[in-house]
């Protein structure tokens, strides 16, 4: 346990930026760990890609906010106010698009994390159904069938 919690720690340093909060890291982390219960430095290294995967993709999603938030600012006028905030957010969208880049970049690396994470958790399920063959075929070698 102790040796998770330095491992977590490390893992934050490598993964949180300093406008996050670590500690909210750490408890996610923890979470991924409690419910995946790894029991291979393999497993935890897969359990660790996940948890930073979907750390990174919250991050994303933030920057996506974050993104149409400063050019829906950036678009407001008296007669932009006057708009529907639905047609204020589609044109903010369309500016994001048109003009930048900002948005591609944050789904792209978003799409990478999503694959990134998906990956890990099957190779996660690969190697438990590799191990419980393994100890399926043990235990009937040991009972003799």
């Amino acid at each position: 346990c102790a040796q998770n919690a330095r491992r977590h720690q490390s893992l934050a340093g490598a993964t949180v930026l300093g406008s996050e909060s670590s500690r909210r890291f750490l408890t996610h982390i923890t979470r991924f760990y409690r419910e995946y219960r790894p029991k291979t430095p393999t497993e935890q290294a897969l359990v660790d890609i996940m948890a930073t995967a979907r750390w990174r993709m919250q991050r994303m999603a933030g920057l996506e906010v974050a993104a149409v938030d400063y050019q829906y600012q950036k678009l407001r006028t008296p007669d932009f106010d006057k708009l529907d905030v639905t047609i204020c957010a589609t044109l903010a969208y369309r500016e994001l698009t048109e003009n930048s880049r900002n948005l591609d970049t944050i789904y792209r690396f978003e799409g990478r994390l999503h694959r990134q994470f998906d990956r890990a958790l099957e190779r996660l399920r690969q190697l438990r159904a590799e191990r419980a063959q393994a100890e399926a075929r043990a235990q009937n070698i040991a009972e003799g069938k």
